[in-house]
Formats: C-alpha cells, sequence, structure tokens
C-alpha cells in the first residue's frame, strides 16, 4: 500500500523563523498575508505559501474556478490550515485533498448545518470533527466549490466514494486535537504518512 506524505507546520516555526518565511515565499504571498487583521491569519497565510514554495516544482501556480490552487505540469497538490497548523501534501498521479479542523466544541451547531440525517446521529466530538474535515477534504479533491459540502458523504471514516460516477478514497484521524483528513482520486487505499516538521530545512 502506498504511503501518502501530510506535512504539518506550527505556527510557532514559522513566526521564530519569519525573516527567513518572508525572504521564502513571493510578493503576492506577502501581500496577501499582510492583508490579516490577526498574526495568526498572516503566519497561516504564510505558512501555506512557504510548504508550496518548498515542496513543489518551479511553475506558476494557477487557480481553478472553485478556488483550488494547481500547477499546469503536476503534480496535484494542496493545503489547509487551521489555528495553529498549515498542512501541505501532494501526489504524483493523483488528484488529491487535504482538511485539517481544530476540534472545537463551540463549532458543533455550524458542523451539525453541514451534515446528513444520518451523519447528525453522530454523538462523539472527536468523530463529529472527522466526518466534516473528511467531507470537506473529498469536495476539494473534486474541485467543487465548498458550499456543496452538504452533497457529499463524509462516512465512514475510511473508504471509497462516488461521486458523479468517480471513485475517491477518503481516510481520516486524529492529531493533536485537530481532525486530519486525506482524500485520494480513485479507489486505491493509501497509509497517511504524517512528517511534523520541527525545521523549516527539513
Amino acid at each position: 500500500m502506498v504511503n501518502v506524505k501530510i506535512r504539518i507546520l506550527h505556527t510557532s516555526l514559522i513566526k521564530q523563523n519569519i525573516t527567513f518565511v518572508l525572504s521564502f515565499v513571493d510578493e503576492n504571498r506577502r501581500k496577501t498575508a499582510e492583508k490579516f487583521v490577526h498574526e495568526k491569519d498572516k503566519l497561516l497565510s504564510l505558512g501555506a505559501g512557504f510548504l508550496m514554495e518548498k515542496y513543489l516544482p518551479e511553475g506558476e501556480i494557477k487557480i481553478k474556478e472553485s478556488g483550488k490552487p494547481y500547477l499546469e505540469n503536476g503534480p496535484f497538490f494542496n493545503v489547509s490550515h487551521s489555528e495553529e497548523y498549515v498542512v501541505f501534501v501532494s501526489d504524483e498521479s493523483r488528484e488529491v485533498g487535504v482538511d485539517i479542523e481544530k476540534i472545537n466544541e463551540n463549532k458543533i451547531d455550524g458542523i451539525r448545518y453541514v451534515l446528513d440525517k444520518e451523519e447528525n446521529k453522530i454523538e462523539d466530538i472527536n468523530a463529529l470533527f472527522q466526518v466534516w474535515s473528511n467531507k470537506e477534504s473529498l469536495v476539494k479533491c473534486i474541485s467543487y466549490e465548498l458550499k456543496n459540502i452538504k452533497d457529499v458523504k463524509g462516512i465512514p471514516l475510511e473508504g471509497k466514494r462516488i461521486v458523479d460516477e468517480q471513485t475517491y478514497y477518503t481516510k481520516s484521524l486524529i492529531f493533536n486535537g485537530y481532525a486530519l483528513s486525506l482524500t485520494l482520486k480513485g479507489e486505491e487505499p493509501f497509509n497517511i504518512e504524517i512528517i511534523n516538521l520541527n525545521s523549516l530545512e527539513d
């Protein structure tokens, strides 16, 4: 079974190395980050830009109508962030979607709004956030608008999904109080290999 690497970067590491990060990302990313009022959001934006610059081959990153970034000649890739973490994943051959969500009881009502009747029967808070994250990773893989998240299934937490006659494989887990989910196009199962970056040189 293939291993898919998810690289995870904490905002504290971005802050500690802010001069290096700013020199690494392009001008557009720096301008985008400066628009955010809160430092956390600026760090998350810069972290996303840093990971794309570091782990993608050189090339112009374009944006699909759905808002998903892509490279004309690959690889497929995706980024997500929540509170303290930015995550990045890429794959040479398959479309990919990743999502991370901080588990927070205050968000439960909002989550239940995007779940279907079966999904709303779940009471365990960790599983509830995994379902939400799983749905978002699938939507991002498909490149649907996120407003269509109610139209896709978030359970089971690992397994095949069929959307518009296309098959996707999704997997969700818990990482340091966050729900983390990954979806790849196709029916081939995969293992998630988490790479928790302790240095910007990793």
